[in-house]
Parts: structure tokens; C-alpha cells; sequence
């Protein structure tokens, strides 16, 4: 099995708050670690033309991000923040929508260890719900208290 790196850091030095921020992106009913999101060099964005004009991109489909920030608490590395935004990507005209204001709102939230999953629908929050509790589970064991109460069996709508 290929280890993933969790952590957006690399060779290159980053501020403290993103050298703990990741990047999943959910597309067509998958979710993948792509810490090229963070930089605006996912894999979805290659090729892609953003518009600033969602009329202009009628048959986009949405693909859901989830900034994602780790933090260490006294049992070892946890999830602390998570904040999810969207695009709307039309492959076959290569071209796309995204609200980059938001995308940076969201991914400081994250980094301040907020939880807001507003911009995900039920199936997203279910998919992510999955991948944090089973992808670490110490890290999920760990994770800040507001995490927790996002993702608690109780939790079952996507808008924290």
C-alpha cells in the first residue's frame, strides 16, 4: 500500500498555520488526499480555465474541497480544523468555477481549527466522515473537541 503524506509540508518552508493543512477533494462519489489544492494545482484544476462567472460554466460538476489542519494534543498528532468549499468543473469545454474568496475563507478557518462543512451535501459529509475516522484512526482519536462533535454519530447533517 502507497503511504500518503497527510501534511501539505514539504522541502520548501511554509507558514506554521499551513504546514499542517491538507487537501481532499470529493469528485463523482470518491474522496483522494491532492495537497496540490492548497496551491491551486490540483489535479482536477489541470487544463481547467476558472471563470469568475458561474453562468458561464452551465454543466459543471461539482467537486467538493475539504481543507483539513492537524494539530498535537497530549496523546500525539490530531485532526483540528475542517473546512470544505466547491467548484464546478466542465471537463469536455476545460473550464470551471470557483469563488477563490471563499476557498481561502474556508482554508483559514481550518488553519484556526474551525469546523465548517456547510458547503458539503449529505453524501459528501458521509464520504468524509468515512475517511476521517478510518483513514488515521489515531489521528481521529485525537482530534480537537469541536472535530469530534462534527463527526459524532450524532452529527448527521453536513452544515456545522
Amino acid at each position: 500500500m502507497e503511504e500518503l503524506r497527510l501534511t501539505g509540508t514539504n522541502q520548501h518552508r511554509a507558514p506554521e498555520g499551513l504546514s499542517t493543512l491538507s487537501s481532499l477533494i470529493i469528485d463523482r462519489g470518491e474522496i483522494y488526499l491532492d495537497n496540490g489544492a492548497i496551491h491551486g494545482k490540483a489535479k482536477i484544476d489541470q487544463g481547467i480555465h476558472y471563470d469568475t462567472v458561474s453562468e458561464n460554466v452551465p454543466n459543471g460538476r461539482k467537486v467538493a474541497i475539504v481543507w483539513l489542519t492537524l494539530y498535537r494534543a497530549t496523546g500525539g498528532q490530531g485532526f483540528n480544523g475542517a473546512a470544505s468549499c466547491e467548484s464546478f468543473i466542465d471537463e469536455d469545454q476545460a473550464k470551471g468555477f470557483k469563488q477563490l474568496a471563499t476557498h481561502v475563507n474556508q482554508m483559514e478557518k481550518a488553519v484556526k481549527g474551525k469546523v465548517d462543512l456547510s458547503h458539503l451535501d449529505t453524501e459528501e459529509y458521509a464520504l468524509l466522515k468515512k475517511f476521517v475516522r478510518e483513514f488515521r484512526p489515531d489521528l481521529y482519536e485525537n482530534a480537537s473537541e469541536a472535530f469530534l462533535q462534527a463527526f459524532s454519530d450524532e452529527s448527521s447533517s453536513a452544515q456545522k
